[in-house]
């Protein structure tokens, strides 16, 4: 004799109610339906700057320096994240501008935070970090840097007015092992 089957039903979203709204992320109450037939209620932080017709908000590079008589490094960036309270050690990231295309975003972003030319080798399909929490979308950027080109000998940051202070750092290949 077997066990009567649990009606299912596709999940889905019923409606989405702003809470608060800042510059760069709002939080809504979303009301979807679960797939036991369930109505539920969630919190969901968005980005309120994503750009129209870019699945990804942002960028995060993946950058390899590559030098004569070196190791390769993989370059990282350390600035305080206010959420976490602390200095966090990241790739090299940010959003996507109007009108621009993820590999021009990845380009300026990590000349803007690290100072240094790349050339665009790769690029991943869209991700979510964290579906749990938010609907933040991100391409990962896989860039070569020719240490060795004259402007990346001795790279300067060219950080704007947004508060942000960033130290860019180069770890041996070796180190992640």
């Amino acid at each position: 004799m077997s066990s009567p089957k649990k009606a299912t039903t596709e999940p889905h979203v019923i409606k989405e109610e702003l809470i608060a709204s800042g510059k760069w992320v709002k939080l809504e109450k979303t009301t979807y339906v679960d797939p036991s037939g369930s109505t539920r209620t969630w919190e969901t932080a968005k980005r309120t700057t994503r750009v129209a017709n870019s699945a990804a908000d942002g960028v995060a590079i993946i950058a390899l320096l590559k030098r004569t008589l070196h190791k390769d490094c993989v370059v990282m960036v350390k600035q305080f994240r206010p959420p976490m309270g602390c200095n966090t050690l990241e790739f090299p990231a940010g959003l996507i501008d109007d009108n621009e295309t993820v590999e021009t975003a990845a380009l300026r972003e990590l000349k803007e935070e690290t100072g240094y030319k790349g050339e665009v080798v790769g690029v991943t399909p869209v991700t979510c970090l964290d579906p749990g929490l938010s609907n933040c979308t991100t391409q990962m950027v896989m860039v070569h840097i020719n240490g060795d080109d004259l402007e990346n000998i001795n790279p300067t940051q060219q950080l704007g007015d947004g508060g942000m202070y960033l130290f860019s750092k180069s770890h041996h290949c070796s180190s992640f092992s």
